[in-house]
């Protein structure tokens, strides 16, 4: 039996029996245990992770998969205490392709930090946290969710109270402007397509927000979706579906040739590329799929159309991967259910060692995933 494979029996022993009788503590101490036995044979080092965040909220109950997308501000400062007292290297997108095209060695806890979706959360609490620390970050940005309003609105450090909703023009180029900071296409609209006929679900007061996507292809402001109406009547029946910039929609029964979705993908990407050049007044070529979701076919036309760097790859951004394709690791709250902040902090350092290629993390987040499905019920709809 291996080092790795009695790391992983004991975190397994961990989780089902002693955890279930006394508790988190004895999971945790058992998985500290299985990492000594997991020692420097479960260590591939080289990985660099991009690390994904979505809300940074104190009230994030406007959106119907916070569960899975938001975390307490709280939670994020912990996050970026780990980085500092950990002595992680934060690159920016532009450091970390400079550094490679120059054939520079990245520094062996090195990592990226990513924001998806635009929310005005970020400018009050994501924002002024990383400006605290000087760390840098790429923030994601819907052509369609643009928020319609003027002016700065107030941080969290200046009383603001209402977290709903997505950063305006004048709040997306300030933080642009920010040289730890860069601003980046996030698509058009982050709308999803029905790709089967048959229903898994009908439209309910209580459900539709969960299956919003839907109804969001093609032009115009969605900045207040969350508001209502329903964007269907009730009973409406809801198909399986999947990113409308990777997959052929279902059409009167039929999916699109691949003319029709080749020439719907590339029009959304230039209309998305053009309205966020128009806000920022420079170039952008920079591209996160909705959903991190990418094909083949979808990338080919992203380059076509002038993104140079696209999300989406399934790897762990080492020396032999393309560094224009970016893996990434998703990053939620109550990471092992409820638990402490120093817990939170416990399992965001091992989803990062993990990225990483410090397998030997690999018991703790096993551990933490189990825990928190037990706590929480799966996140449903489409924007889960």
């Amino acid at each position: 039996m291996t080092a790795t494979s009695l790391g992983f029996g004991a975190a397994m022993l961990a989780q089902e029996g002693l955890t279930a009788s006394l508790g988190w503590p004895v999971a945790l101490f058992i998985a500290a245990i299985c990492l000594g036995i997991a020692g420097h044979t479960a260590h591939k080092p080289g990985g660099v992770p991009v690390i994904v965040y979505h809300s940074v909220s104190r009230d994030a109950s406007w959106l119907p998969w916070a569960r899975n997308t938001s975390v307490r501000p709280e939670v994020f400062l912990r996050h970026m205490e780990v980085l500092r007292r950990k002595r992680w290297t934060v690159f920016s997108r532009e450091a970390f392709e400079a550094a490679r095209a120059r054939g520079l060695k990245i520094p062996r806890k090195s990592v990226m930090i990513h924001f998806d979706d635009g929310y005005l959360d970020n400018w009050m609490s994501a924002v002024p946290i990383m400006r605290r620390y000087g760390t840098p970050a790429a923030f994601f940005a819907s052509a369609d969710f643009i928020d319609p309003s003027t002016g700065l609105r107030p941080t969290m450090y200046e009383g603001a109270t209402d977290w709903r909703g997505y950063m305006n023009a004048d709040e997306l180029r300030e933080v642009d402007a920010d040289p730890l900071f860069e601003v980046a296409c996030h698509g058009a609209d982050h709308a999803r397509v029905p790709v089967e006929s048959a229903a898994v679900a009908t439209l309910t007061p209580e459900n539709w927000r969960s299956h919003a996507p839907l109804w969001w292809l093609g032009q115009g402001d969605k900045s207040r979706w969350f508001e209502g109406p329903m964007p269907a009547p009730e009973g409406t029946p809801v198909p399986p579906s999947d990113s409308a910039l990777t997959s052929p929609a279902l059409v009167d029964g039929q999916p699109e040739d691949r003319a029709a979705f080749e020439a719907r993908v590339r029009a959304s990407l230039i209309r998305a590329r053009h309205r966020l050049e128009a806000v920022l007044g420079r170039n952008v070529d920079f591209l996160c799929w909705p959903f991190d979701r990418v094909t083949n076919q979808s990338a080919a036309i992203a380059r076509e159309v002038g993104f140079a760097t696209l999300t989406g790859g399934r790897g762990e951004n080492r020396e032999t991967e393309d560094p224009l394709f970016l893996s990434r690791t998703h990053i939620n709250d109550f990471a092992a259910g409820p638990a402490p902040l120093w817990v939170e902090g416990l399992v965001f350092r091992a989803k990062i060692g993990v990225a990483a290629g410090n397998y030997w993390w690999l018991p703790v987040t096993t551990w933490a995933k189990r825990r928190r499905a037990r706590h929480f019920t799966p996140p449903v709809g489409p924007g889960a």
